[in-house]
């Protein structure tokens, strides 16, 4: 499929995944967008029936890292039960395997995901993930934050100010120490994460710096902007407990305010009981995440 099927694609995901909520807009983000184009493949397999789309399935590998995610998928209504995603996915699991992948992700594709993982609400996918050999490693859930109050800063600001920080948004010529900062303390996928928002105007990324260097970070808008999404943040351990993460918090929740959002998605949360503490929240949505391990077909003895 290409961007010229987004409309019927449109369609089928609109009727399948009926617990969540997106424009055509951030399904062709999420289709055909891929953060990483030099080490990503992003492909959306189609089916048909004459001529007509029936389903879809979304796979992105990466191979250089062995790794490969399944995507958004959905098949309409009428045509369930008769194997169309089952063969999608066999399509799928060709390309993973020709292309070295050694295991298979579902959803929580690295900036660029709808979902982390599957609401299991969807049982009817849920058992068919099942049938085609994917386990549960894990959950997650996100939280949505009413974020209508604006939260005073200023006097926690001039307190850390006094203690040695400096508060700020990021600039474009943060680049080096923003690089020096994830390479040292939490990885590629948040850089990347933190890179797709620093390509705002302005940036939507704050800072805490210590002697000339990024100690802490929060971001918003990397992806899925229409639903005023947060994060990832993160505080190096040295400089945990000053109340950092609060004041950046509070500080992209100011700009997704002002850009007109009354609530903000707070995915993937580790820390809920923070959250809970600092805004008004609750947790949304709840997902189990699930991987299947690719087998390699044996060698023919010799």
């Amino acid at each position: 499929a290409g961007s010229g099927d987004l409309e019927s694609l449109y369609h089928l995901a609109a009727a399948a995944l009926s617990f969540d909520r997106f424009s055509s807009g951030l399904l062709a983000e999420k289709l055909f967008r891929s953060p990483r184009p030099a080490s990503e493949q992003y492909t959306v397999l189609l089916a048909e029936s004459a001529g007509r789309p029936v389903g879809f399935m979304q796979t992105v590998a990466r191979p250089a890292a062995h790794r490969a995610w399944l995507g958004l998928f959905a098949v309409e209504e009428a045509s369930r039960r008769r194997g169309v995603a089952t063969a999608l996915h066999a399509a799928a699991l060709r390309r993973w395997s020709d292309g070295g992948a050694e295991s298979v992700d579902l959803l929580g594709i690295p900036g660029n995901y709808l979902a982390p993982g599957l609401d299991p609400r969807y049982t009817a996918a849920l058992c068919w993930l099942w049938r085609m050999g994917y386990e549960r490693f894990g959950d997650t859930s996100n939280l949505v934050a009413d974020i209508r109050e604006a939260a005073p800063l200023a006097e926690r600001e001039a307190q850390l100010a006094s203690g040695g920080f400096e508060i700020r948004r990021a600039v474009h010529a943060d680049g080096a120490r923003l690089s020096a900062f994830f390479e040292g303390d939490f990885g590629a996928d948040w850089h990347l994460e933190t890179s797709l928002a620093m390509q705002l105007d302005p940036p939507g990324v704050h800072v805490a710096l210590r002697d000339g260097r990024i100690v802490a970070f929060a971001s918003h808008s990397s992806q899925n902007r229409e639903w005023g999404f947060f994060g990832p943040m993160g505080t190096i351990p040295a400089v945990r407990g000053h109340g950092l993460g609060a004041v950046l918090l509070m500080r992209c929740l100011a700009d997704l305010r002002q850009a007109g959002h009354e609530c903000a998605v707070i995915p993937w949360v580790g820390p809920i009981a923070f959250y809970a503490a600092l805004v008004p929240c609750r947790v949304e949505r709840v997902y189990w995440r699930l991987r299947k391990a690719i087998t390699k077909p044996s060698m023919p003895p010799t």
